[in-house]
């Protein structure tokens, strides 16, 4: 038998349809809905479903199937009865592209009820329960019987949870110890039960008057317990269990009350507060009232309502909460008043958890309780990691038809089965994004950083700048750890879906991890002339300041790496070897090519000294990192598409030669450019002597030699950064050219739009994705569930230090102003 391929069913109700051509018209007034038949099932389960989905009670109706099918491009229908129909329906499943089921729904009630009302319907129907015994002291009885969880004990079932089995009477009789002879072919066993059930006739009539409930009548609506308000009252009616615990530890919060839970099962919940809780380890106080609060809730058989069935409106003890940390308020509640925050905001910082819970309900919380109903808060809006793992292969087949060229791929674990694969790695990039980056200047930014959710893992990305200088998301892959093999993998996969050799030869820029070292060493692909690494200078200096914490040598070693012109490069060496030879060894052992700008052969990283902007964009996704790993790609998808927008926005817009960014940079130096001298050297190769103004304090006034045909400047700028210096636009202005002409194209408005001219189209809804012919699993080693204090979000480096050179300013320990100390504090009480 060949496996079983999931399909749709889409039911129609309470109108009128018909088939035509393999369509379903319909009118206004048919309702509808639709599920996935992910399994097969019987034709009692097949039913059970139907009725769940258009919610009507199988026990009391008897349900039509009409199927309507089109079978060898022939409409029919057929009705669904037995098992041997169950079979048509699976065969045409299993035979037909694209199959999914239509199915009219009709059914009949196989009872009526007479002379009810809603609130008839919610507690049962009234009647004469026993000869000789008073209705209102029965109803009692039974709300004290079911409040004790009496309706769960064997043999002891309440008369209201079976009411409905008790024909209704119209005969009205003088005679109480009559008894209508129709009863009689009623079952009694429900009301004998209840007659032979043992009661404690020594339980205090107060207690007996809190768990009785008030008479309602026939019209009152009923009183529904509404999240906005902090009200709670005997009788109020909840959707779920979570409710009421939610609703009565949040009013005892206000109340600045603690409790405890006395009694918890599926239809029954029990509380009292925390200081009636009994003590084993200590002896009971002598002559000390307990506290008389108690609350007890429980479900209602007949429409699956939470109600309160106790409730004491006050507490008589005194508050018990004294360090203003209430633990009635639990990381689930934490997680419920954050909600919408969480929602706006995935990475709401704990300390405004914190905040926010203090300002809002006046309660301390702990870090690890803030922690935890941040996840908790995480978990409910984007699901929890294993959850993801199993919508992953559907929506990423639904991500790359939906948009043309996005590109993700997997590395499964080695421990894989055919049936289902072991996550290890994944990569993947947008195609617009793609598109736009072959336009973009020939560097990427690399960079990895930690995923922050229970799922231990590295987030790797990859960045270029576009048009307008503004940061371009490229590549993301999430992997297991930063070691060769992962990174081998991620610039594999870059080379294979991303690079285009049109953009020529690539220049990486990152820090000196090993991995990316050894594929930048020893991969074809990668290795020079074919690319070409360079080192982020932050880095560098961030190394040199772990072995020679000194302010001016970390000055020196960044003029050295940044510096554009050869003369200021040796000052800065000569000023480094005079303070300590030995530091200046230890940058000379670096390949100069690698971190300085003036030693960068053919100027491969077009002056982007550091990482900065891969650093940024893991900052921006500090949210994302929160997240598992569906959210996670999803949260890159949605970010990139809200850029994206914006960027076409500017692009399209945009009136100037240049980009809103680059357009103010070259008018800036434009502005300069006025102030220079300029003299012809040579008419035929065009080579011109620039002398620049002479500032008051004596600074300027240096010559430059500009070749303009071969667009270099002896202060390196043009050529390095292939934007003009405001030596070359003095030089343009001079020879009447235009001079945003002589910007390299990269720059072009026109690039810009090109960059954007993509298109990105948003999901389908998850019921129309497609079932994918694999699954996913996640790697169980790799869960983190180690307890103590969660990782910080930033690592502290050489710029948290304090080195002895550096002035501190002294701040007073009592009114933290500087200039003095707290001995000396004008506010200290003498």
């Amino acid at each position: 038998m060949s496996s079983f391929r999931p399909f749709l069913v889409k039911l129609y109700w309470n109108g009128e349809t018909c088939y035509v051509n393999g369509v379903v018209n319909y009118d206004e007034s048919t309702l509808s809905t639709s599920f996935i038949m992910r399994y097969r099932m019987t034709y009692e389960q097949f039913v059970d479903e139907i009725c769940k989905h258009i919610q009507i009670q199988k026990e009391s109706s008897i349900l039509n199937l009409l199927l309507y099918y089109s079978f060898q491009s022939i409409s029919e229908s057929s009705y669904l009865v037995s098992e041997e129909s169950m079979n048509m329906l699976y065969f045409l499943a299993e035979n037909e592209l694209h199959f999914m089921a239509h199915i009219k729904v009709k059914w009949q009630t196989t009872f009526s009820l007479q002379q009810t009302s809603c609130m008839d319907l919610l507690r049962g129907f009234s009647g004469p329960f026993e000869v000789g015994v008073d209705h209102t002291t029965v109803m009692q009885e039974n709300d004290h019987c079911e409040s004790d969880g009496f309706e769960h004990s064997e043999g002891h079932m309440t008369i209201e949870s079976e009411e409905s089995e008790f024909p209704p009477s119209n005969d009205e009789s003088e005679n109480d110890d009559a008894v209508p002879e129709s009863w009689d072919r009623y079952n009694f066993g429900v009301h004998q039960g209840f007659s032979q059930a043992t009661f404690d006739l020594n339980v205090e009539a107060e207690e007996l008057n809190d768990y009785g409930l008030p008479d309602f009548d026939e019209e009152e609506d009923m009183d529904i317990w509404n999240e906005d308000s902090n009200e709670l009252r005997l009788g109020m009616y909840f959707n779920s269990k979570n409710d009421v615990i939610y609703a009565v530890r949040r009013w005892n919060v206000s109340c600045n009350r603690e409790i405890y839970v006395a009694d918890s099962k599926p239809s029954l919940w029990k509380a009292r507060c925390k200081t009636a809780q009994p003590q084993r380890d200590s002896a009971p106080v002598i002559n000390t009232p307990l506290c008389r609060w108690r609350v007890t809730a429980s479900k209602r058989r007949n429409h699956h309502l939470w109600r309160i069935t106790t409730w004491t409106c006050s507490h008589t003890c005194y508050s018990t909460v004294i360090r203003n940390n209430n633990r009635s308020l639990r990381s689930k509640d934490v997680a419920s008043h954050i909600f919408p925050q969480i929602r706006e905001d995935i990475s709401f910082p704990i300390k405004q958890i914190r905040a926010y819970i203090k300002e809002k309900l006046h309660v301390d919380i702990t870090y690890s309780k803030a922690w935890i109903a941040r996840r908790l808060a995480i978990e409910k809006i984007h699901g929890s990691w294993e959850s993801n793992f199993e919508e992953l292969p559907r929506y990423v087949e639904a991500l790359k038809s939906s948009n043309d060229g996005t590109v993700v791929t997997w590395f499964h674990h080695p421990h894989s089965t055919q049936e289902c694969a072991v996550f290890k790695f994944v990569f993947w990039a947008f195609g617009p994004c793609i598109k736009a980056f072959h336009l973009c200047q020939p560097i990427i930014s690399v960079d990895g950083t930690h995923l922050k959710g229970p799922y231990k893992g590295k987030l790797l990305i990859a960045v270029s700048k576009n048009a307008n200088n503004y940061i371009l998301p490229v590549a993301y892959a999430i992997v297991d750890e930063e070691t060769n093999e992962s990174w081998s993998w991620f610039f594999q996969q870059f080379h294979q879906h991303v690079r285009n050799n049109s953009m020529g030869k690539l220049c990486v820029i990152s820090d000196r991890h090993k991995g990316i070292v050894n594929v930048m060493e020893n991969d074809e692909d990668w290795m020079e002339p074919k690319a070409y690494h360079r080192y982020c200078l932050r880095h560098i200096r961030s190394n040199f300041m772990k072995n020679f914490k000194s302010v001016s040598l970390k000055k020196l070693c960044w003029a050295i790496g940044s510096t554009t012109q050869r003369r200021k490069y040796r000052f800065a060496k000569r000023e480094m070897r005079g303070l300590n030879e030995e530091a200046w060894q230890y940058l000379n052992n670096i390949e100069k090519s690698k971190w300085t700008v003036v030693f960068d052969e053919r100027r491969r990283r077009w002056g982007n000294l550091t990482t900065n902007i891969s650093e940024s964009l893991n900052n921006v996704l500090r949210g994302a990192r929160l997240l598992p790993i569906k959210a996670c790609i999803d949260f890159t998808f949605q970010r990139d598409v809200a850029q994206y927008v914006k960027h076409t926005e500017i692009a399209t817009s945009c009136t100037t030669a240049l980009p809103p960014r680059m357009w103010t940079l070259f008018n800036h130096r434009d502005s300069r450019s006025r102030e220079h001298q300029v003299f012809l050297f040579d008419q035929i190769d065009a080579r011109y002597r620039v002398i620049s103004r002479l500032q008051t304090n004596e600074d300027g006034g240096n010559d430059y030699t500009v070749e303009y045909r071969k667009k270099t400047c002896t202060c390196g700028k043009w050529q390095i950064y292939r934007f003009p210096c405001s030596h070359a636009i003095a030089v343009c202005h001079w020879r009447g050219d235009q001079p945003h002409d002589i910007v390299n194209y990269r720059f072009h408005t026109a690039t810009y739009r090109a960059q954007y001219d993509g298109h990105f189209y948003p999901l389908s809804h998850s019921d129309h994705w497609r079932e994918a012919d694999w699954r996913i699993r996640g790697d169980t080693s790799r869960i983190i569930v180690l307890r103590g204090r969660r990782r910080a979000r930033r690592i502290h480096n050489e710029m948290d230090v304090h080195y002895p050179e550096e002035r501190r300013t002294r701040l007073c320990g009592l009114c933290r102003q500087p200039g003095h100390t707290i001995n000396r504090c004008p506010n200290r009480q003498q």
